[in-house]
């Protein structure tokens, strides 16, 4: 058995669509807030991976059952757990991807699937994740750069990965630029690169992001926008943690 750092959640084979990509979400946050590090990209290396199978089936009334065969397999493809969950649900929520229904069926697989890790592989079995701080945002007009920053620490928290407000005790301090560049006569284009960077000021990494939004959407009030784009961003942080704490040794 290879060690792994933690687990992909995959998508789930048979779910309807708008189901299977926000439930692989849901799980891989509900593993995090078990500590079981989690993500549903596919680049982290040495990671376990999760799938599920599901069957639909009517139950009494409006009542939808939820079946789902789910494999757990290592880095190399050996089986290392299977197990299967029944989760009632209506079927218009199911259909319609309603969040009720999907954390009902997250809620009945991922303790399982935490217990079983936790317990057969103490490379999972981790006690604390290496912090994370939003330092700041600089190149946003409006209310942007500040809105930014509390959207990213909001869903970094909410996704279940671990957010400290002192940057001196974060292992990835985390800095935004922005700039705007008109596309049309009616567009413009955002781009925001973040910068991952360590406390001695190394950088780890870069990544950008890039919206077309409708002129002047964002020279005010950013509002919703700005967890919708640091929402985006959650995996990349979550796959950042991964790797930081195999070759540190904090799995």
């Amino acid at each position: 058995m290879l060690d792994a750092a933690g687990i992909v959640v995959a998508p789930i084979i048979g779910a309807p669509p708008g189901v299977a990509g926000p439930l692989s979400e849901i799980m891989a946050a509900e593993l995090r807030r078990v500590n079981v590090p989690a993500t549903t990209t596919s680049v982290v290396k040495n990671a376990f991976l999760l799938e599920g199978e599901m069957v639909l089936a009517p139950a009494a009334g409006d009542k939808n059952l939820v079946t789902i065969k789910w494999t757990v397999t290592n880095v190399v493809g050996d089986v290392v757990t299977e197990l299967v969950t029944s989760s009632s649900v209506s079927g218009i929520a199911w259909k319609t991807a309603s969040l009720p229904s999907l954390n009902t069926v997250s809620e009945d697989v991922v303790p399982r699937i935490a217990n079983t890790l936790q317990t057969k592989y103490p490379v999972v079995a981790r006690k604390e994740w290496p912090l994370v701080a939003v330092v700041a945002v600089e190149g946003a007009p409006g209310d942007g750069n500040e809105m930014l920053k509390n959207a990213f620490v909001a869903v970094l928290k909410d996704s279940g990965l671990p957010v400290t407000a002192n940057p001196e005790n974060a292992v990835i301090q985390i800095f935004g630029k922005v700039e705007i560049t008109d596309q049309t006569l009616k567009r413009e284009t955002i781009e925001i690169n973040w910068i991952f960077l360590e406390p001695n000021g190394s950088e780890i990494g870069k990544m950008t992001q890039s919206n077309s939004v409708e002129k002047g959407r964002v020279h005010s009030k950013w509002g919703s926008l700005a967890y919708d784009v640091t929402f985006a961003m959650v995996d990349s942080v979550a796959d950042v943690l991964l790797t930081m704490g195999r070759t540190e040794g904090v799995r």
